[in-house]
């Protein structure tokens, strides 16, 4: 596959996914209206978050000093501390904070994913002085004992950074094939079972807890019996992969109208909250959700991701990730002479 082709595989299923991550959000508020949005938004958790991060895992590079850690500052952090603040704000404004008092912290909502990235991409000055072999499998191991950990919390997003650690490492050492393996002829007819498998799981055994997915607390805090958290993070470990594979066989591989939006997943993921948690505010959300309520809840996630992910809107981004980079490490490089 040339490079072209490669580039508008991955643009795609980030596309796909994104449209899914807006659409689970969405669709939270709804999921007791009926057992069916219920399974469907814990199947989507089992494999989207996943897939983002196996992907940001293959396109990573390997890190060196200096330059590359100021890169990840101002593509992770910089943007972090002024969409933690503004969020904060914005909640307050809107009425879904009784007070704007300012934790960096506590990452709000959806942005752990930007000090998870900033994490991770550090992880490897370590984990690319090992083989691919021992980076896995130590991952692995650290994913799932973190749990035990209650230290490791939702300050500085430590428990999720390490729950997904594994999946971003696979992408990192995967081979640049473009998931060949998934057009040999038995994994292509056995690959396409994975999703219904996995919503199958989902629909069935209720007895799970089933905030596994979210991987953000230790098991103590959700489990009435933290023991076996860590065999039921396993477990969900193998779901998350299964569902990447499962996902990454049904994207188009080829150029389509909608491969140009894929390239800027990032900025949907961090715009998305101001319309999302503001329909939340209005309570628009409370509404029993019907079947046409549905569909309409679909079809806004498409349009509202490629509204987010237009050219006009990466443009308008890119001026004013150009100021804010300038003036918070003026206000950075203040605090560190006062």
């Amino acid at each position: 596959m040339s490079q072209s082709q490669r580039t508008a595989y991955f643009d795609n299923a980030k596309f796909l996914l994104m449209i899914l991550v807006v659409f689970s959000h969405l669709l939270q508020s709804f999921i007791g209206d009926r057992k069916f949005y219920h399974d469907l938004y814990y199947f989507i958790f089992t494999f989207h978050m996943p897939a983002f991060v196996f992907i940001s895992g293959y396109f990573a590079k390997p890190l060196t000093k200096g330059s590359k850690i100021k890169v990840l500052v101002k593509r992770f952090l910089l943007p972090y501390l002024f969409f933690q603040v503004f969020y904060i704000i914005y909640y307050w404004l809107i009425g879904l904070r009784e007070t704007p008092n300012i934790q960096l912290l506590n990452p709000q909502w959806a942005l752990w994913f930007l000090l998870s990235m900033f994490f991770w991409q550090l992880s490897l000055f370590f984990f690319q002085r090992i083989t691919p072999k021992q980076a896995i499998i130590i991952s692995i191991v650290l994913s799932i004992c973190a749990g035990y950990l209650p230290f490791l919390n939702q300050i500085l997003t430590l428990q999720r950074t390490f729950v997904f650690l594994p999946f971003f490492i696979i992408g990192f050492y995967f081979p640049k094939n473009d998931m060949a393996f998934l057009q040999k002829t038995k994994m292509r007819w056995l690959s396409l079972s994975f999703l219904p498998i996995i919503y199958l799981f989902i629909s069935l055994f209720h007895g799970m807890n089933k905030y596994m997915v979210f991987g953000s607390k230790p098991y103590e805090d959700y489990l009435s019996y933290p023991l076996f958290g860590g065999p039921l993070r396993a477990v969900f470990f193998l779901i998350g992969l299964m569902g990447i594979v499962g996902f990454m066989r049904i994207v188009p591989r080829e150029k389509l109208f909608f491969t140009k939006w894929g390239k800027n997943t990032l900025l949907v993921y961090l715009l998305q909250g101001i319309f999302i948690k503001g329909l939340r505010a209005l309570n628009i959300m409370d509404l029993n959700l019907s079947l046409l309520g549905f569909v309409t809840l679909l079809l806004v996630s498409v349009l509202l991701t490629i509204l987010l992910a237009s050219k006009p809107i990466r443009q308008l981004y890119g001026r004013f990730e150009n100021s804010l980079s300038f003036v918070l490490s003026g206000l950075l490089a203040l605090m560190v002479f006062m």
